[in-house]
């Protein structure tokens, strides 16, 4: 009998004929959310003092730029994106369970690759890396291989709340985890008041030691805001959607998918109003808000997607946002590689010097330039750069990256 990591290595990479569009479309849809949430950090604009915001000629734009970004984008595409990794898992279990194939190694090894890519994303380029954490929680799915939907529900809904019982009760107190961090800031002479000039103006050297430090920074965030709980509370919805099928019967689910997506955007939009308010509080109301806004905003928005989808003209309004969900990993990565060229030291050093009436349209312009390099790479190519490469090192085979000639 074949060894467990032999079978498991028969699980072939998923070729373009067993991948489901919509999901790719979705992915890619979710990544311009991300890119856009994500401009505020790129940008240095997060760190600035308010005294330096104020005194940008933007500024009256910037605040309501920045509101909006709040009430639309803020939290919405990651759990899009983090349902999705769910979706991937239990497509990735229905391929091993019916070619009779060992998933638990084979799919840890996938997860770690992951875990590696992440944390060379964190150290070489931005530090606020979600791939590590994914990685982690995702080994978390495997004991729910066996267990049933409404089991899958019942701990999706408890990894939901509790962030805001962690917060609410103090259970961990922020910065509990920050030591190293603060010893290797005094080490390498950063101080939080100088990290804007020392990241737009540092070299690369010194990029990776303020991210090593910021690493652990972050480490804190996921674990004392329970954020990590909310990964994998998506990610237990993911699963649950994608072992009932969901996305490939989506006409099935019309009616369905209309009602959550008028109550997701009804509910949604005015609560994530209240979460913008409140975000820059640490009140009672700030933490409620967080919980009860975004993940029904983020039903709505996917809900709409769908819709779009199943209409006849859907696939061709949406296509274009194929290459770029097909390429995920690829161009969420390759997002922090431009952003961190503009804005950081290693590139043109634009950071800390504009708000968001000028740093988002850089980030669309980030994004559509993803569409159109996604698209022709794709034209040639089977796999994204780091899908290949993540292919090669789970399965340990050579997988040629150009397309077959015809």
């Amino acid at each position: 009998m074949e060894s467990g990591i032999a079978r498991a290595a028969t699980l072939t990479p998923t070729s373009g004929q067993e991948r489901f569009e919509f999901l790719d479309v979705l992915r890619g849809f979710a990544l311009f959310g991300i890119v856009t949430a994500n401009m505020i950090s790129y940008s240095l604009y997060l760190y600035l003092p308010e005294s330096a915001k104020v005194s940008m000629n933007t500024y009256p734009m910037d605040r309501v730029f920045d509101f909006l970004e709040l009430v639309l984008i803020e939290g919405k595409f990651y759990t899009i994106f983090s349902v999705l990794f769910g979706v991937g898992f239990s497509i990735l279990l229905t391929r091993a369970q019916a070619k009779e194939l060992v998933f638990h190694r084979f799919f840890l090894r996938r997860l770690f690759v992951l875990y590696l890519i992440g944390a060379a994303h964190a150290i070489l380029f931005w530090h606020n890396d979600i791939l590590q954490y994914y990685a982690l929680c995702g080994a978390l799915l495997l004991p729910f291989v066996r267990v049933g939907n409404r089991t899958i529900l019942a701990f999706a809904a408890l990894a939901l709340v509790i962030p805001a019982a962690i917060t609410l009760a103090g259970a961990i107190p922020a910065e509990f985890f920050t030591s190293p961090r603060d010893f290797l800031f005094h080490r390498f002479g950063f101080t939080s008041d100088t990290r804007v000039d020392d990241i737009a103006g540092g070299s690369f050297a010194q990029i990776v030691r303020l991210n090593l430090g910021n690493w652990f920074g972050q480490l804190d965030y996921v674990i004392t805001s329970g954020w990590i709980f909310k990964i994998f509370g998506c990610f237990l919805l993911g699963f649950y959607l994608g072992r009932n099928e969901i996305h490939a019967n989506l006409q099935s689910y019309r009616p369905i998918i209309k009602r959550l997506a008028v109550f997701g955007l009804a509910a949604g939009l005015p609560l994530n109003v209240i979460y913008a308010f409140a975000f820059s509080s640490e009140s009672w109301l700030h933490t409620l808000s967080d919980t009860v806004s975004i993940l029904p905003l983020s039903v709505g928005y996917a809900s709409l997607f769908c819709l779009i989808w199943i209409s006849p003209s859907g696939p061709k309004l949406l296509h274009h946002f194929a290459p770029v969900g097909r390429m995920a990993l690829t161009n969420y990565v390759g997002q922090s590689v431009i952003c961190t060229l503009i804005f950081y030291g290693t590139g043109l050093g634009l950071g800390g010097k504009m708000g968001p009436t000028l740093y988002l349209p850089i980030g669309f312009a980030v994004y559509l330039f993803q569409v159109i390099a996604s698209r022709v790479w794709l034209n040639r190519f089977q796999f994204g750069p780091l899908e290949w490469l993540w292919r090669m090192l789970t399965y340990g085979i050579w997988i040629p990256l150009r397309k077959p000639a015809i």
